[in-house]
């Protein structure tokens, strides 16, 4: 008979992958930092400015469907890695537009940036389509929970990488080295994406079961990190001790998960009984609308 590691195997790999593939697409709730630098630097009205952030969520009506067809006939993992290869580059195309290393010919930096950003939004639509679905086939019956736990830590992450930034390089201004946030970001969704490709299994196991435990020590460190965040950004004076020892806590919650979903722990952790159904069955396959 399978461990009980064994048989949540799966489950943990999915959620965890996941959990940190989702962080690319929050990758616009950066825009803060680096918007002003990049109005700066190519002279821009607010109304362009603007647009860099707001255009691209147009697409959602058409990408979206499109990025959910590319998973399914492709896979999860695939999803993933087309997606965030694409954000990573155009993220970093964005950053060489932005600094004058990459010249746009006849086309405004403006309006060549709106683009830019359209393409990136496309990537994060595959990476949503894999990242916010896949979590639902490995816990049906807790896909709410679940689904609810990645989709938070998005903006969670957000939070920690800028607070991260602003022990690194200090407060964001309109000075161009705010656009190096572009470069960070392009990092992030190559990383987590390739990460997440590397560790998402294709589709789950009848014989899986749901690791509720996992998903309530995930609730517990979400909150703390909620607080955490909240307390770094009320800090008076940014780049003190307390802010620094702050962030620090935050980078270590945000990476809490990791050990606990794919290391050896969990199972030491989970009650005897498991809870994935009544009686520890695994959970049943689906069934299709007629």
């Amino acid at each position: 008979m399978p461990s009980r590691a064994a048989t949540t195997s799966l489950p943990r790999r999915a959620f965890v992958a996941c959990l940190y593939a989702g962080c690319a697409t929050g990758s616009f709730y950066g825009f803060g930092i680096y918007g002003g630098a990049i109005q700066s630097s190519l002279g821009l009205s607010d109304a362009s400015l603007a647009n860099i952030n707001t255009v691209p969520y147009a697409l959602g009506f058409v990408s979206a469907p499109l990025a959910g067809r590319v998973t399914k006939a492709f896979g999860p993992a695939a999803g993933l890695l087309l997606g965030g290869a694409i954000q990573a580059a155009l993220q970093v195309a964005m950053y060489a537009i932005a600094t004058g290393a990459a010249p746009t010919g006849a086309i405004d930096p403006g309006t060549a940036l709106v683009l830019c950003a359209c393409v990136v939004y496309v990537g994060g639509q595959l990476i949503s389509s894999a990242a916010f679905s896949t979590p639902v086939l490995h816990f049906r019956r807790k896909r709410g929970r679940v689904v609810s736990l990645v989709k938070a830590f998005v903006g969670l992450s957000g939070a920690v990488v800028s607070q991260t930034y602003v022990v690194a390089f200090g407060v964001p201004s309109r000075e161009p080295g705010a656009l190096r946030c572009l470069l960070i970001w392009a990092a992030i969704s190559a990383g987590t994406c390739f990460f997440g490709a590397a560790c998402i299994p294709r589709s789950p196991s009848q014989q899986s079961r749901e690791p509720a435990a996992l998903l309530r020590l995930c609730f517990w460190l979400l909150l703390l990190l909620c607080g955490a965040s909240m307390a770094a950004s009320l800090v008076p004076q940014t780049g003190s001790p307390l802010h620094t020892g702050l962030v620090g806590l935050l980078g270590l919650l945000a990476l809490s998960p990791l050990p606990l979903a794919l290391g050896p722990l969990l199972p030491l952790l989970a009650p005897a009984r498991s809870r994935a159904s009544p009686g520890g069955r695994a959970f049943p396959s689906p069934r299709r609308a007629p």
